[in-house]
């Protein structure tokens, strides 16, 4: 008789549990990435807005002029020269997050008239991220004069939210912006 030799490799129990704990990890894995990816969509969404508002009162500072930067619901509509396209929106029920445009407001009153240059469009947000102004000042419009301060009374706030993360901008009658977490 020939003797049973050892045979070497994995036993089909082996494998089964080696596989549902690979399983396993993989599914923390991919909640865990999920919320990673939450919070870095609300991230961007504030880095660009807080960005934006930056470049909007160094642009009055430079020109010496009212600069304004508004929510607007066709942001991605293509710039028509003579036209207020893109223009300001006051639609009721739409935050910042449909986008925002930055223009030099010549006449001060927060409104894109066709004369008045367009100096950036900020197209809206992805993922359900929303930006909700919280007082009067910072619903619709947001206007830096020709020092950096900003025209109209009072601060303001935006709050910038998805399903779990929310960070709040915060914008001083100076003009200074900074973020924090509600």
């Amino acid at each position: 008789m020939k003797a049973i030799e050892n045979q070497e490799g994995f036993t089909l129990i082996e494998i089964i549990v080696t596989v549902v704990i690979l399983g396993i990890v993989l599914t923390i894995a991919g909640i865990s990435f999920k919320g990673l990816l939450w919070s870095n969509q609300v991230k961007v969404a504030v880095n660009d807005y807080v960005t934006t508002l930056g470049f909007a009162r160094s642009e009055a500072v430079t020109r010496g002029q009212v600069v304004a930067v508004c929510r607007s619901i066709n942001a991605t509509a293509a710039n028509v020269p003579g036209t207020p396209v893109p223009s300001c929106s006051t639609a009721a029920g739409a935050g910042w997050e449909t986008g925002y445009i930055v223009f030099a407001d010549a006449d001060a009153d927060g409104v894109r008239d066709a004369n008045e240059e367009l100096l950036r469009i900020v197209p809206g947000q992805r993922g359900g991220v929303t930006l909700t102004g919280g007082s009067a000042n910072v619903t619709n419009v947001i206007r830096y004069a020709g020092t950096g301060f900003l025209t109209g009374s009072g601060e303001g706030v935006v709050t910038v939210s998805n399903n779990d993360h929310t960070f709040q901008v915060q914008i001083s009658p100076t003009g200074r912006v900074r973020t924090q977490r509600p």
